[in-house]
């Protein structure tokens, strides 16, 4: 009669603890799994341009403008892994107001034009700088007319942005150049 009334329940309490015993490291190999995916190593590289260079004009003692130029770029790999070789930072300017000679920097390579060149980068290890010399000259106070200069010079904005890396939202960076009449 034991037996008659046990087929009635249904499942065995013994059945129950033999599957509880299996099911507890089925569950805890499962809740680890999304742990270890989402500590996923990456590159980060963060670009800089430095500078800018303040440069005043006087005439009789009496400040009259101030020129800023930008004359490094700084990238840094803020992730937890070296980042790839072939990542490449784009530099952009007014090439009428400024001219660039960038420094030759060991594993990098320079393409493009006055104005819009793509540097391709070497690797670099997290917690590293990259840091290039643009050799920037700022060519307006001999191409820009006194007119020009009078109504508050050429202002523009040079840009250096960098592609390649796994993070990306802090891949840009910007900086004013140019002539300020004061």
């Amino acid at each position: 009669m034991t037996e008659e009334i046990q087929k009635n329940k249904g499942i065995s309490r013994r059945t129950i603890v033999k599957g509880a015993a299996w099911s507890v490291p089925v569950i805890a190999a499962a809740v680890a799994t999304p742990l270890a995916a989402a500590s996923v190593v990456s590159d980060d590289l963060v670009p800089a341009l430095s500078g800018p260079i303040g440069l005043s004009l006087t005439a009789l003692g009496l400040p009259v403008a101030t020129i800023n130029t930008v004359n490094t770029l700084t990238i840094t790999n803020n992730g937890t892994d070296a980042s790839p070789a072939g990542a490449t930072a784009v530099v952009q300017y007014n090439p009428g107001l400024l001219t660039l000679n960038i420094a030759a920097v060991g594993g990098i390579s320079v393409g493009g034009t006055d104005g819009n060149f793509t540097i391709t980068l070497p690797a670099i290890a997290p917690g590293d700088t990259l840091t290039i010399g643009l050799g920037t000259t700022l060519d307006s106070l001999l191409n820009v007319g006194l007119l020009t200069s009078l109504l508050g010079g050429p202002q523009q904005v040079m840009t250096a942005t960098v592609t390649g890396d796994s993070v990306t939202g802090n891949n840009a960076t910007s900086e004013n150049v140019g002539i300020t009449i004061l």
